[in-house]
């Protein structure tokens, strides 16, 4: 068990499923606009630094360790006595989950990818190399 997981969340009522619902659901577009901007990254990964993508990285790694207290809630939930609209909008977040973990996922390899090519990899290279680089397609022209 995680340190995160030795620590006990506050679970709460049936009546906060809706601001609960809005968190996860809030959290699941910023993963996808931020997917959307990094999958533009990848073709210029040169104007991302290192402290921008390890952020991305941590930031993520971090959300997918702590998913667990959502799943544990909408369980918790799962078990009390539903009616048909709340069973419905559990099941919606359940899935939800599953793209939050998937968005997760892919933000950190998408993130892992581009930091083989961010404005650090290429500031530890020699002019030749950059040359090189640039020549054999292996490094796109910033211009």
């Amino acid at each position: 068990m995680s340190k995160k997981q030795d620590e006990m969340p506050n679970w709460q009522p049936l009546s906060m499923m809706p601001t609960i619902a809005s968190i996860i659901d809030e959290e699941v577009e910023n993963f996808e606009d931020l997917y959307k901007n990094l999958g533009e990254a990848r073709e210029r990964p040169h104007v991302m630094n290192d402290m921008i993508i390890d952020r991305a990285i941590n930031n993520h790694r971090k959300y997918l360790e702590g998913a667990w207290v959502y799943d544990e809630q909408l369980s918790r939930w799962k078990k009390e006595k539903l009616t048909e609209e709340q069973y419905r909008e559990i099941e919606r977040l359940t899935s939800q989950m599953l793209k939050y973990r998937k968005m997760c996922e892919e933000i950190i390899a998408v993130s892992e990818e581009i930091k083989k090519g961010t404005i650090n990899r290429i500031l530890e290279m020699s002019d030749e190399e950059v040359a090189i680089a640039v020549l054999t397609g292996k490094l796109k022209r910033p211009f």
